[in-house]
């Protein structure tokens, strides 16, 4: 008992002492509640990726009842992978042992729907592709867990549990990449943020790449002094958005001056799927007409160790003028 009214109280002097960004959130997504009929349109318009709303894309009918529910019935449940399963493109050959690559997914996001994410940036990438699994515990649920990790800075246990995968694979490799979609960059952007604070790994930061896609997140930092002697973000950040994408509005695009790394919008596109509205166009490197270091791993290519985008650059493929499309 003792202990729930002291987790009470620290809650709630987390909602006081962040109320402002509380009213901040709420005026926001008021302001921009028109574009959430788009989140999922258009609907199976891409033949380069399977859709995760079309029943074709999953195994069985199993898997479609499964993800389903996930998404609708509240209940807390486990991570299917702790950043061990990976998915792997068609006739993969083993190469660049030295990097490994992580996903983290969004919410309402059940183990079939994080494995149809993985194949499809395996395929795009042609490389094994970790999960890094925020399991599900219902639309509702997972909203209110992404509103307290971003506005109210409460990290929780799946944070900090990917934060201790990805600093042990710093370890080990000589690359890391990240790629976070929705609510993964928020978890992302705390990845970055323990790094950076962690004197026992932060000198393995010049090694993490981290790419957030229909970013929720309402800051990302890199290191000022590490930044300045690499001459690049460090971590390096790049994030990815459709201007139409309710989430990208009340995220990224709301919080460009806190947010490091460069950022491709497609002002008049719809859509917040991974496999539907993002993979295609980055695939085709239409969010940054093939400037960005991500485009430069498609099809298992490697960028030059020196091909970085600067982190205080905004572009997007449209307009040269990135906060004025994106407003």
């Amino acid at each position: 008992m003792f202990n729930l009214i002291k987790q009470g109280q620290t809650f709630a002097r987390r909602l006081y002492n962040n109320r402002g960004h509380l009213r901040e959130d709420m005026a926001l997504a008021l302001q921009h509640a028109w574009t959430l009929p788009y989140l999922a349109s258009p609907w199976s318009a891409e033949a380069l990726t399977r859709s995760e709303l079309h029943p074709r894309s999953y195994n069985n009918w199993g898997d479609v009842i499964n993800l389903s529910l996930q998404a609708i019935v509240p209940m807390e449940r486990r991570t299917y992978s702790p950043g061990t399963v990976a998915c792997y493109p068609e006739h993969y050959a083993v190469g660049a042992p030295r990097e490994k690559w992580f996903f983290i997914n969004g919410i309402c996001t059940s183990p079939p729907v994080a494995i149809l994410n993985g194949l499809e940036l395996a395929k795009a990438f042609n490389r094994p592709i970790h999960l890094i699994h925020t399991p599900t515990s219902g639309v509702a649920w997972d909203l209110w867990d992404s509103m307290t990790a971003r506005t109210l800075r409460k990290d929780g246990l799946l944070g900090r549990l990917a934060y201790d995968v990805v600093k042990e694979a710093l370890r080990h490799h000589d690359k890391v990449v990240i790629i976070g979609h929705s609510q993964g960059t928020i978890v992302s952007s705390y990845i970055a943020r323990k790094l950076l604070k962690d004197k026992r790994y932060r000198h393995h930061a010049p090694k993490l790449e981290i790419y957030c896609i229909a970013g929720v997140a309402d800051s990302f930092r890199v290191d000022p002094h590490l930044s300045a002697h690499f001459g690049r973000g460090v971590p390096y950040v790049e994030h990815f958005a459709n201007g139409l994408d309710f989430f990208c509005r009340i995220g990224v695009l709301a919080h460009l001056d806190n947010t490091s790394g460069a950022v491709f919008v497609l002002p008049n596109r719809t859509g917040h799927l991974l496999n539907d509205h993002y993979i295609p166009g980055i695939w085709r490197g239409e969010y940054c007409n093939k400037r960005s270091r991500l485009y430069k791993y498609i099809d298992g290519n490697t960028p030059a160790s020196n091909d970085y985008v600067q982190h205080d650059l905004n572009m997007d493929a449209d307009t040269p003028d990135t906060h004025a499309e994106a407003s």
